[in-house]
């Protein structure tokens, strides 16, 4: 076989791949859409953890979101390390207008764990009352019936944990429409897919859930204290304690308003870093499932008709995809002046596992960390001659 010959099969088969995951992705929506929320007989009172740091975009109408849950019995307890932090206010603003809804402002310890969104939980979950616990990101926005959504996967006993598949929302800026599309056409897709075909899904910590008495039999917060992928190391431990976990199709907004194209490529490198952690061969393979990245390389390695023709195929062939999965991931169609953002969302995803190959290292909240295997975190040793680290950036999200 030639070189040619051999460029264009591995197009075909990655988009192959590409297909398989997007006909799942479609499959599993569908489903969604037929059986939307299934009646469970009881609502187990609820209790929403939601750390803060900074104020993430549209961080007031995220927790507003939260008011509007119809829901029989919930709390929402908003931790915030340092009652300097500008999400303090927000937060106090937030309980102030809202008298009926449960809602609780807690200062918790910044040093209770090396992971500063866990020892944010471990402040929470010294106060919270309830039966189930719900932790969500500061820059998720719900729908009213949220909760039901995850209570009728926990109404199954086999089941110990639920992450929410989520949507990414908002642009304005080049930075936020890169990573909402690559959340959309990309991460919401994979989740979904692997969830219909392995037993040991990935767990996502944008929204999850699980019961209070499975989780202290676990040992609660603290055993993921030192790690980055404390929602991927969390789900873990479910799954060897021999629950299930699933993945809610009905899906959460990511709000992402504003950030620069920098902040995407710096975000989506140490996501990167912590798959590479997580899962060395998954990782090495990853460009595999962007057709148009294989392609492209193709080219570079054997220009020739065959090889152009199959990268202007996949081009197309990915963008109806990406534009599919937006729709579907949204609820919404995407503006049709988006399509070419498909291929340079492909580039820079490529751009990111380079990176992401060449350094263990990421920028954490200002501060230099290593990443070890399963995501452990190692604190760097700042060179004394060093500026000052940045002032930490908005949100506890890894």
């Amino acid at each position: 076989m030639s070189l040619v010959h051999f460029a264009v099969a591995l197009t075909g088969a990655s988009f192959a791949l590409y297909a398989a995951m997007m006909t799942l992705f479609v499959r599993a929506v569908v489903r969604r859409d037929a059986h939307r929320i299934r009646q469970v007989d009881r609502a187990p009172r609820v209790t929403i953890f939601k750390p803060l740091a900074g104020c993430d975009d549209d961080l007031e109408e995220n927790l507003e979101s939260f008011a509007r849950i119809d829901y029989p019995a919930f709390e929402i307890l908003l931790g915030v390390a340092d009652p300097s932090d500008p999400a303090f206010g927000v937060a106090r603003r937030f309980v102030a207008r809202h008298p009926k809804v449960h809602a609780r402002v807690v200062v918790t310890d910044a040093d209770a764990a090396i992971n500063p969104k866990v020892a944010q939980l471990l402040g929470l979950e010294r106060v919270a009352t309830g039966e189930v616990y719900v932790i969500s990101d500061s820059n998720v926005r719900v729908k009213p019936q949220y909760l039901w959504s995850l209570a009728a996967e926990l109404a199954d006993d086999r089941v110990g944990l639920v992450t929410s598949l989520f949507a990414g929302t908002g642009e304005r800026t080049l930075g936020a429409a890169l990573e909402n599309l690559q959340l959309c056409a990309s991460t919401a897709p994979g989740l979904a897919a692997m969830n219909t075909v392995s037993d040991r899904p990935p767990t996502v910590g944008k929204s999850m859930a699980m019961r209070r008495r499975d989780l202290v039999r676990l040992g609660g917060f603290a055993p993921v204290g030192n790690v980055l992928a404390e929602d991927h190391v969390l789900g873990r431990r479910f799954l060897d304690a021999g629950f299930v976990a699933r993945t809610s199709m009905d899906a959460v907004e990511n709000r992402n308003v504003a950030c620069s194209v920098a902040r995407t490529i710096e975000r989506h490198t140490r996501w990167a870093k912590m798959r590479r952690s997580l899962f060395p061969a998954g990782f090495a393979v990853e460009p595999i499932l962007t057709p148009i990245v294989v392609a492209s390389i193709g080219v570079a390695v054997a220009p020739s008709r065959p090889t152009v023709a199959a990268l202007a195929v996949v081009c197309v062939g990915q963008t109806v995809g990406a534009l599919l999965a937006v729709r579907l991931a949204r609820g919404r169609a995407l503006a049709w002046w988006y399509a070419p953002l498909e291929v340079v969302r492909s580039y820079v995803s490529l751009l990111c596992w380079l990176r992401a190959c060449a350094s263990r290292r990421i920028e954490w909240r200002g501060h230099p960390v290593a990443l070890r295997r399963g995501s452990v975190i190692l604190p760097v040793p700042v060179n004394p001659g060093r500026s000052a680290p940045r002032a930490p950036r908005p949100g506890l999200a890894a």
